[in-house]
Formats: C-alpha cells, sequence, structure tokens
C-alpha cells in the first residue's frame, strides 16, 4: 500500500530551510519546485491513499492514515 503524504510545496520548503545540509538529491540544476512538481504527479498516481498533511501535527497525521480501513487489515 502506498501512502502519499500530500504536503504544498510552501510547506516542504519552510521545512527544510537551507536543504544544502538536508541530504536532498536533485539533479544538476535542478531546483526544489522543479523536483517537488516533477514527482507530485507521480504520487498522485500511484498513491492508494492520499492524506492532507497542510498544516497538520503528526498525530493527527497518524490517525487520519491508521483511519484508512485498507491500512488496518
Amino acid at each position: 500500500t502506498v501512502v502519499y503524504l500530500k504536503v504544498p510545496f510552501e510547506e516542504i520548503e519552510q521545512r527544510l530551510g537551507n536543504i544544502s545540509g538536508r541530504g536532498i538529491v536533485l539533479l544538476s540544476n535542478q531546483t526544489l519546485r522543479a523536483m517537488y512538481d516533477g514527482r507530485v504527479p507521480l504520487y498522485e498516481r500511484y498513491a492508494d491513499v492520499t492524506v492532507d498533511c497542510a498544516g497538520r501535527d503528526f498525530e493527527i497525521v497518524v490517525g487520519t492514515i491508521l483511519a484508512y480501513p485498507v491500512l488496518s487489515q
């Protein structure tokens, strides 16, 4: 089961801060935004479950994930 934790770009950018020390792998001359824009359609296509994480605390996200019947089997 694939769970897509949907987070808006602006929130990811804020969480990461300076990405140079975060271990984010980008292609040569690729921006974080370009990577995000390229990956989101893949996440949306292949996810069995999508959880909106925008502005939500960790505990709420975990509770939401655990509430999906497909994940509690």
